[in-house]
């Protein structure tokens, strides 16, 4: 007795496994309740008897998994990396929040964020030259850098507030990350970031407009917002209740978005819907073998895309495209091409014959640079050729060089395979103006543009503060019909 009384103080575990003693002190424990049982009265065998269930349901619960992902790292035991993975996992799927978008698991339904399956082993190849833990460590720290095709900038860095993983935390959850395919390598590494610095920077930034979170409840419902989006504890509209100008799609489920999104994320994603993008819910419209498809964009990868559209029955159809196939645009101005969605152009250099193509790698007010065959060059918005295309009425499309003259002139003047050619103008039924072309996909938001007019300072403080208390407790349920429309 006295023996598993100072174990028990000391905080030995009652049911070891694989346990080097021979027996747990806990079962020495029972044997000499046993004892006492045979040699004292029946007041012994009552207590005897409670403290055999005490322990019949102390050694079950000893049996069940923690279940539990709270965890709160202050060091980590690199002898064992699986160990430190293991702690990783919990903070991955807690405090992290970061279960919440990605999923590790190819079967599930597709998360906000990629898929990190084997990510230990394929993010030694998302960055040419970037081993597997640089390419961790600066997706962690700065998650805008390496964006994958087909998603926006909407993770947050995950060591700033709301979220605020430590060194430790953040190392940990990198182990865990490697070990999904990959090797653990246990070498500490330093932080990118000065946190000192940034806390400072954190401090000076003005604050956020204070609003009533009860009143932007009622804003949320009002502004037919759950029309679309999905907010637990909240109702949304009953079929054919809600009465607005705009068409009701899926989006986003809100009911924790406070708890991975900081309330810039939160005001940008009202002011700005089109800045960062949900992967799944973005609105495209394509052009593919003279083919258009307009609907929701599914998923997107290096090679191709999935467009789900629907049809005037409401049938919904999904479209799988490469992006091979989409048919390239003319483009008359060369300012802002990556904005408006180009990421291939085709264009004739001043001192050339022939026509350039590639990928677009980046943009400058006066330059941009591509791909050709492999190689990155850059080339000036200036000095480009001017193309024109012009349409005869017997149906005849010829391109060439413009040289001279519009549609309220008498003639057009095109040099046509290296010979100078003119068209009467009165001969013609279209004339296209191009500097260039190229292929495009531009991914919008559903949520309507004017939507932030629709709403008062009063009524975008009080839904941002509403917002702020979405971090995965359960809302209380609004009324559809409040009565009180958001002011003008």
């Amino acid at each position: 007795m006295v023996v598993s009384f100072v174990a028990y103080i000391a905080g030995v575990s009652a049911f070891p496994i694989a346990s080097e003693n021979l027996l747990p002190w806990s079962v020495w424990f029972l044997i000499s309740v046993v004892i006492n049982i045979v040699l004292w009265s029946n007041v012994m065998k009552l207590l005897t008897f409670s403290l055999a269930v005490i322990w019949f349901y102390a050694f079950v619960a000893s049996l069940v998994p923690e279940s539990s992902t709270a965890v709160n790292l202050t060091e980590l035991d690199w002898s064992d990396p699986e160990a430190v993975a293991e702690q990783g996992a919990l903070v991955f799927n807690g405090k992290g929040q970061c279960s919440a978008c990605h999923t590790v698991d190819t079967s599930a339904p597709p998360g906000r964020c990629p898929d990190l399956t084997d990510i230990g082993l394929n993010a030694a190849s998302r960055i040419p030259g970037m081993d597997a833990r640089t390419y961790l460590i600066e997706s962690l720290y700065f998650p805008a850098n390496h964006l994958v095709p087909g998603y926006g900038k909407i993770m947050p860095e995950v060591w700033k507030a709301p979220i605020a993983l430590s060194h430790v935390e953040i190392q940990a959850v990198i182990a865990y990350l490697e070990s999904q395919g990959g090797e653990i390598d246990p070498t500490p590494f330093d932080e990118p970031i000065d946190r000192k610095d940034v806390s400072v920077t954190a401090e000076a930034l003005p604050p956020l407009l204070t609003g009533d979170p009860e009143l932007g409840k009622k804003v949320f419902v009002s502004a037919a917002c759950n029309a679309c989006h999905v907010v637990t504890g909240v109702e949304g509209p009953a079929a054919g209740e809600a009465t607005t100008d705009f068409e009701v799609v899926t989006a986003p489920d809100l009911s924790e978005i406070a708890a991975f999104n900081d309330m810039r994320y939160l005001e940008e994603s009202i002011l700005l819907p089109s800045a960062q993008i949900v992967s799944g819910y973005g609105a495209v419209t394509v052009r593919a073998n003279g083919i258009t498809y307009q609907g929701t964009l599914v998923s997107q990868d290096e090679e191709k895309i999935v467009v789900r559209t629907k049809t005037a029955d409401g049938v919904e159809e999904e479209h799988t495209i490469l992006l091979s196939e989409l048919d390239e645009e003319p483009i008359e101005e060369l300012a802002d091409l990556q904005a408006k969605g180009y990421f291939t152009l085709t264009l004739t250099p001043a001192d050339a014959d022939a026509p350039v193509s590639g990928a677009i790698v980046s943009e400058t007010a006066e330059t941009v640079t591509l791909n050709v065959n492999g190689e990155d060059k850059a080339f000036s918005k200036t000095d480009v050729k001017s193309m024109m295309t012009v349409v005869t009425f017997d149906g005849d499309e010829i391109v060439g060089e413009y040289v001279s003259g519009t549609m309220d002139d008498d003639e057009i003047v095109l040099i046509v395979d290296g010979s100078e050619e003119i068209f009467d103008t009165f001969d013609l039924e279209e004339v296209t103006f191009t500097r260039a072309s190229g292929k495009k996909l531009l991914v919008t938001s559903p949520m309507p543009e004017n939507f932030p007019l629709l709403l008062s300072v009063l009524d975008m403080s009080n839904l941002l503060s509403f917002l702020s208390t979405l971090t995965g407790a359960t809302a209380e349920a609004v009324p559809a019909e409040t009565g009180e429309a958001p002011a003008e």
